[in-house]
């Protein structure tokens, strides 16, 4: 989980004041031993020497009021190494303290840096960690601390040790927390994304059924329909070409018949064209596709139709399909008394909405009516969505949009507020 910037650089505002806080307040009681307990220079130049370390820790506000998030932790981390490295050089018992000061910069980089530069300050932290134990344990160079009372470095220890304990400790928390905050997320959308995948999985086969029935049924209605017709009309040829030789009046009546079959077969086999990819709808678009779908609507229909435009052929025929879906339910089980049709645009979305004054039903209660799983089907194939609002006594509200690529043709624009 990626931190937000405006948070990430308040946390370490935060430890930066109070870094610098403690590292001016150890200048200061330094200086305060030096003038009233251990007149040593050494211990001057040592209190000089952290202060400026104070005051290079503090530039690394600038960077920080910019967002240079990277410039300010570059800064920081520097002064605590530089101090750590020559704390432990100057007074070497209190090694314990500039041990955590070197340890700062590595625990923080963990919640700011990656890669490289992440490795980078861990062993970077780790090296001058070792130094200043070393430097603390194996040398007194300036004798500093063979002249300070023991009671006098025992307090020292005591009072900055747990200051920079705790801010390691706190580091370490704030981090811990982020990074349960991060699995927490992922969790949950690793369960979400197998959610949609069985979900997808669960769409996909009910379009191979429902693909299934479609084919038996078109199968169906040309056995029946069109195909019986045709061998009828075929063996009324026959017949009507033995008895062009035999009695013409009869042939030419039969002709006359057959011709009237074979418009009908050619109305039937349109009708189930139709059905299936109507070509109004390629040639002319959704407008004039749903006015010629609502042409014969058994109900009173108030249509309120924008420009929408032209659209790949699968968006339009998802629209399509799930608005005659929807206006089929409406007549069928919501015992209306008006129907409102509404289809139009709303930046790169098409919607339609399908409303009746019906019956109604508990919109609470998942509904998995087969009209209503198909539209939503279809709408998800195109990457769409379906929402159904109804209660029961005051009507249903479908309303299903889809995401669109850049228009193929024609403007697009909310609905106008006349019916058509």
């Amino acid at each position: 989980m990626t931190v937000p910037l405006s948070r990430q650089v308040g946390r370490l505002r935060v430890l930066i004041v109070v870094d610098v806080a403690t590292t001016i307040a150890a200048a200061l009681f330094m200086l305060g031993i030096y003038l009233m307990v251990l007149p040593d220079p050494h211990l001057l130049a040592l209190t000089g020497l952290v202060a400026l370390s104070g005051v290079a820790m503090a530039c690394g506000l600038a960077p920080l009021e910019r967002g240079d998030v990277r410039g300010a932790v570059v800064w920081w981390a520097a002064a605590n190494w530089a101090i750590a490295l020559v704390t432990a050089t100057v007074a070497t018992f209190a090694w314990p303290i500039p041990m955590l000061a070197a340890l700062l910069p590595a625990v923080l980089a963990t919640a700011t840096a990656t890669g490289r530069e992440l490795v980078l300050y861990v062993v970077t932290s780790l090296m001058v960690c070792t130094a200043a134990i070393l430097l603390g344990v194996l040398q007194d160079v300036t004798g500093l601390s063979a002249v300070t009372p023991p009671g006098l470095q025992s307090t020292i220890l005591v009072l900055f040790t747990p200051p920079l304990v705790a801010m390691v400790g706190l580091i370490l928390l704030q981090n811990s927390l982020r990074l349960q905050a991060a699995l927490d997320t992922s969790l949950r959308v690793t369960n979400e994304l197998i959610e949609q995948t069985e979900e997808l999985r669960r769409s996909r086969a009910r379009v191979v059924a429902a693909t299934d029935r479609e084919r038996r049924r078109i199968e169906r209605d040309l056995h029946d329909g069109a195909q019986q017709r045709l061998i009828s009309i075929g063996m009324g040829l026959a017949a009507a070409t033995s008895m062009c030789r035999t009695d013409p009046r009869s042939a030419i009546a039969e002709l006359d018949a057959l011709r009237r079959q074979l418009h009908v077969a050619h109305d039937e086999v349109r009708s189930l064209a139709q059905g299936v990819y109507p070509p109004v709808l390629s040639e002319h678009g959704l407008v004039e596709a749903l006015r010629s779908a609502v042409d014969r609507y058994p109900l009173p229909l108030t249509l309120d139709l924008g420009a929408v435009g032209r659209y790949p052929r699968d968006i339009e025929a998802a629209v399509y399909f799930s608005c005659v879906e929807a206006l089929q339910n409406a007549a069928k089980h919501a015992q209306p008394t008006r129907v409102r049709l509404a289809i139009g645009t709303d930046q790169q979305t098409v919607w339609f909405e399908v409303r009746d004054d019906g019956v109604g039903f508990d919109g609470a209660v998942p509904n998995r009516a087969s009209g209503i799983v198909n539209m939503r089907d279809r709408l998800g194939a195109s990457g769409g969505d379906l929402r159904v609002d109804s209660a029961p006594g005051h009507g249903t509200l479908v309303r299903g949009t889809v995401p669109v690529p850049d228009r193929v043709s024609g403007r697009g624009g909310p609905p106008p507020r006349g019916s058509a």
